[in-house]
């Protein structure tokens, strides 16, 4: 782990996939895609289904307008490319989060360190953010969560889909979250294994710690960090912290 000089921080933001859940990504995406895919048979052909799936949260991560939410952003695209209402569509997907998300669990697992991450969090009483990119619903990312060993009231905010409006690499994330949590970028720390979406924190300010357990390289960009190490190494960096 890089030594540097500490400073204090006001509040922690902490990623979930590959961070603090260790869950094989590339199988879980496959596994989730073809498992919601199915519950639309009879609407949509599947090819097309999972065409317009990856059209329509791409244009989400794009999204740049404050005043609409990540949900709103992609049932916009989603809907009328499926041909169909979000009247129609919506309860389809609720049933699927509920009934048939469960099973994929298989794919996540508890890291160890995660709950003590937490634990020191809370008793230093430095406000602990899930920063996950809101790609999810609330119920999926509680879900995940829970894979973790983790609840929703480890933490001070957890994001989501219906709750933000902008989603990583997009460095307006930050900013809202930092905003939500009514504490200057400055003043935070940002940590996960993703070198783009979760160093880009440093963009408006933050500071960055990457967690290279399970470290997630992007192509073609260079990245810089202020710490560096593995799970445990950022709980015994938070457990210096006043």
């Amino acid at each position: 782990m890089i030594d540097k000089n500490k400073k204090q921080y006001e509040a922690l933001l902490v990623d979930l996939d590959g961070t603090l859940l260790n869950i094989d990504l590339d199988s879980f995406i496959l596994a989730y895609v073809d498992a919601l895919s199915s519950r639309f048979t009879g609407l949509v052909e599947k090819e097309n289904f999972i065409r317009h799936l990856f059209t329509a949260t791409a244009l989400m991560v794009e999204n740049s307008d404050p005043a609409v939410n990540n949900e709103k952003a992609f049932y916009e695209v989603f809907c009328p490319l499926i041909g169909q209402p979000l009247e129609n569509i919506k309860p389809i997907i609720d049933h699927f989060y509920k009934n048939d998300f469960p099973a994929l669990s298989c794919w996540g697992s508890e890291q160890k360190a995660a709950k003590a991450v937490v634990e020191t969090a809370k008793a230093k009483k430095i406000p602990l953010v899930l920063a996950t990119n809101p790609i999810f619903p609330s119920t999926a990312t509680l879900q995940r969560l829970a894979w973790a060993g983790l609840k929703a009231e480890d933490f001070d905010l957890i994001t989501t889909m219906e709750t933000m409006h902008f989603c990583k690499p997009n460095p307006q994330y930050y900013l809202e979250v930092a905003g939500k949590i009514g504490c200057p970028p400055e003043s935070c720390l940002m940590a996960g294994n993703d070198t783009l979406e979760d160093l880009v924190a440093a963009e408006v300010g933050m500071d960055t710690f990457l967690v290279d357990d399970f470290i997630l390289l992007r192509s073609g960009i260079k990245y810089v960090y202020d710490y560096r190490g593995s799970l445990e190494d950022y709980l015994a960096f938070i457990r210096t912290l006043d």
